[in-house]
């Protein structure tokens, strides 16, 4: 019984270091947006981020998953629908934005409170593309732009990013600036930087502001 315990726990120890194996080659080498960190701030870090291409495409607020459903027709760009058939380098991370911002007063934010609307879902090209060169796609509701030089406010999470969480830490981050007199810019993005089969305690997830 002993042994057969013992053969259990090596298993599924096995199991987990494959998948921790497999999740990390699989990000290796992959690309992220060139940024400076500024400051290291007390829970969030501020930075500063070039600009860069986002292939963006706006997912009706009805929609059930809307991430899945961003990804799914992004995807199937970067894989070569695509004017010239070409395959683009798939880069980190995944970026989440609601189409319209959320409501935080001057004074004390009043937390839990946003905008309902489409949900826009992009992901970002690889540095060397610019607005001419970068090939067009062939579903029309998907748009290159470029996303300008700009601050940001980050806090950085692990786990599996359900809504509920993504909601904690975007009220987190928005009390934290508060708390050091900075304020909010527009509406937050969420960026996931790890594909769906990456262990939760191995996961990369952020909230984002644009600050002034």
């Amino acid at each position: 019984m002993v042994k057969k315990v013992a053969y259990i726990v090596v298993g599924i120890f096995g199991l987990v270091l494959a998948w921790m194996v497999a999740s990390v080659l699989t990000e290796r080498g992959v690309q992220e947006p060139s940024y400076a960190l500024e400051k290291a701030m007390d829970g969030y870090e501020i930075r500063r981020y070039k600009p860069y291409l986002v292939a963006e495409v706006e997912v009706p607020a009805s929609t059930e998953d809307p991430l899945g459903v961003g990804f799914r027709t992004l995807f199937k760009y970067i894989d070569g629908a695509n004017k010239g058939r070409r395959k683009i380098d798939m880069t980190s991370p995944v970026l989440r934005q609601e189409s319209k911002a959320e409501k935080i007063p001057m004074t004390k934010p009043v937390f839990g409170r946003k905008e309902q609307g489409a949900t826009k879902v992009g992901f970002v090209l690889p540095e060397g593309f610019t607005l001419e060169t970068a090939p067009l796609p062939e579903n029309q509701d998907i748009r290159i732009r470029e996303t300008p030089a700009r601050r940001v406010a980050v806090i950085i999470f692990s786990g599996y990013a359900t809504n509920t969480l993504i909601d904690e830490k975007r009220k987190e981050l928005i009390s934290l600036l508060d708390r050091d007199g900075l304020q909010p810019v527009g509406a937050s993005l969420m960026a996931y930087y790890n594909p769906p089969w990456t262990p939760p305690f191995m996961r990369r997830n952020e909230v984002m502001f644009a600050i002034e």
